[in-house]
This record gives structure tokens, sequence and C-alpha cells, in this order.
């Protein structure tokens, strides 16, 4: 089999790669290791910006799959706090439905989708690779890597891996039929992460994540404590783990003929674990400039250029952010109690308004405001 263009990983960033650049009018083979559709562990949170990046790229989703949420509640030690999703909005979807759909799409953009076939080795031939597949050779002139945080491609070609420091590691039940009226957000049972609900059309999600680095005792005593305190779980489901990748952190996404996207390239926001949209983006993008390399006989290096000067600052932003509030959590705690931050935080994630870096500026004027009456209250108590 030959193709123009081969796309590794039938996910979010793969799928829209290959719907990019088939419909820009590549030969495209778009690879996933298993049977579609397939489960994959995520909350299932899909932001309204993701949707309109979507839809610019002429994506159409079923809105039968997906469910709106209107409220998030957070719970931090000693309070709770709701809030409306004011600007732009949140769904949640099961991603084994919004996967499949996306990657009928691609199709019928016109890329060829071959599941079940997992990729063994990746080796440079002549002007482009071969690709050795359970289920036969591949040889392809361009390759987009979308294969998640174990990629193949990246492990054959790139060389580099994530350190424990830089993976996190999350265990959710799926909770079919289970009723639940708002986004649950609960910290205070991971040290650099938080546990949640999300409420889907016809059931729930549960879980739990935690840096690898931090993890004691296992994901899973973390995910059965957090389920002990829902009343309305009596009997959880058999729990799944999966690896998340930290973001914000400049790494080396593109060669001459190949790039990395989505969790392959550690394409995730540290804070809230949201990945969706930078894995379209950076499907779409790698796809659009494999596009302009074979048509103009260039090269994949601009995808690098974007990444670091497009996707880089706002993840940074994004790691710092976080960073600033797992170190003291009582009080990151504080300054949600006293400042709009919390709701700030929601309406970037919905509409993409404040961008990171100025959600970082107003964080850190926040917590120059409030740091005085906060001292003041522990020397007191």
């Amino acid at each position: 089999m030959r193709c123009e263009l081969a796309v590794v990983g039938a996910g979010v960033a793969g799928s829209c790669a290959a719907f990019a650049a088939a419909k820009r009018g590549l030969r495209v083979m778009l690879l996933e290791k298993k049977p579609l559709p397939r489960y994959k562990l995520c909350g299932g949170a899909v932001t309204r910006k993701t949707l309109e990046l979507l839809a610019g790229e002429g994506i159409r989703l079923p809105a039968k799959i997906f469910h709106e949420v209107g409220r998030i509640k957070i719970y931090i030690p000693g309070a709770e706090r709701e809030m409306q999703v004011k600007e732009g909005s949140i769904l949640t979807t099961y991603r084994d439905t919004f996967d499949h759909a996306l990657a009928r799409e691609a199709e019928r953009a016109g890329a060829e989708l071959l599941d079940e076939a997992g990729v063994k080795r990746v080796v440079q031939a002549g002007d482009g690779f071969l690709i050795e597949t359970t289920k036969g050779e591949l040889r392809a002139r361009f390759l987009l890597g979308c294969d998640g945080v174990a990629s193949a491609v990246r492990r054959c070609l790139f060389g580099w891996s994530f350190p424990p420091g830089e993976l996190g590691v999350a265990a959710e039940y799926e909770v079919p039929g289970l009723s639940v009226e708002s986004m649950e957000i609960h910290f205070g049972y991971a040290s650099f992460s938080y546990a949640w609900v999300f409420p889907k059309r016809d059931g729930a999600t549960i879980g739990v994540a935690e840096l690898a680095s931090r993890l004691e005792g296992g994901i899973f005593s973390r995910l059965e404590r957090f389920a002990s305190t829902l009343n309305y779980l009596s009997s959880p489901p058999e729990p799944k783990a999966h690896l998340i990748p930290m973001g914000g952190i400049r790494r080396k996404v593109a060669l001459e003929r190949a790039a990395l996207a989505g969790d392959a390239a550690g394409f995730v926001e540290p804070l809230s674990g949201e990945g969706t949209y930078y894995a379209a983006l950076s499907g779409i993008k790698g796809a659009q400039l494999a596009v302009r390399a074979l048509s103009e006989g260039g090269d994949l290096l601009p995808y690098q250029r974007f990444c670091d000067r497009e996707l880089l600052p706002q993840l940074r932003a994004m790691l710092w952010l976080s960073r600033l509030f797992y170190f003291r959590q009582d009080f990151s705690y504080h300054l949600f109690k006293k400042s709009d931050l919390l709701q700030d935080v929601v309406t970037a994630l919905a509409r993409g308004r404040p961008e990171p870096q100025q959600l970082l500026r107003r964080a850190i004027v926040s917590s120059a405001r409030y740091l005085p009456g906060y001292l003041t209250a522990k020397l007191r108590g």
C-alpha cells in the first residue's frame, strides 16, 4: 500500500488531520490499532471553541452525541461553589462515540481508514517511510504520529519519552444510567490534579487523576476513596486507567517529513487536563503543512515553529498557573473564594477567552492582592 500521508492513530488529532489532508486532495491512510469504535479513557468534556474549530474546517458531528452542561459545582475542602457557564459552552460526550464520528468524517473526506492495524515499526525509506503494521506494510511520503502518549511513531523516529514528572495517571468509572445534574470538580483528592463527575446524555463519568511522580498507593485506591464519598454511586463498575502527558514543555515534535500531534506531542492543558482542543488544532495544522510541503516541495519543520509560537505559550502559561494553584492549595482555595478567578478559568475553557497568558497575569495580580489577608488569617488561626 502507498499513500502521500499516513496518519497513525484515529483519535481526535489523527482523524482531524486525516480529514484536513484528504479534503485538500492528498491520498491519506488513517491507521488505528484497535477496532472502531473503541474505548478511550477521558472525562469527555468538549468545549464550544473545539466545536467551532471543527466546524470551521468542515467537520460535521451529530448533535445527539453531546450533552450540554450549564452549571459546574466546585468542591474544595470545607467549601462548595456553584457557577454557571456564562460564556461559550461545555458539552460532554463518550469518547468512543466522538472519536468514531470523527473517523467517519475523515472517511467522508476521502481518507482510507484501516483499523486493527497496530504499528510495529517505522523506518525512513527513500523519500518517505516504511510502516510495518499488523495488517502489512505501508509506504508514505509524509507521516503524522497521532497515536497517543505511548506513540510508536515517537518511539521509532523521535527517540524521546515522557519522564514521570511530566505524566499524569487517571482512573475512571463509566456509569451508564446514572443521572447527575451538574458537572462536578472535587479538589483535595490529588496533590496536582482533581477528581470529577461529568454528566453524559445517558450516564456519567467519574474519575480522578494525579501526577505520576506523586502517586502513592495506586490510582485505583484514589478513585475508590473518591467514589465512596458520592452517595449516588452504590456499586461502582470496573475502573480503567490511562496516562496523560503534561503540556507546556518544549519538545521536538517535527522532522522533515514526520510530525507529532495531540497526546503524542504532549499537547494537554496542565491545569484542567483538557486535550481535545489542542489535539484537533495540532492535527489540522500538521495536515495543512503536509499538504503545503507536498505541493511546494518543502518539509514539516514549519510545524515545529507553529507549535513553539502558537501552542507552547498557551500551554506553558497554564502549566505555570497549575503550579501556582497546586503549590499551596489552601491559599488557592482562599483565592477562589475571594476573587472571580475560578469563573475566569471556566470561561477560558469554554470560550477560549481570556487567553491563557491573560489568565496567568490575572492570577498573579489576584494572588498579590489577596495574599496579605490570607497570611493575616493564618497567623490569627
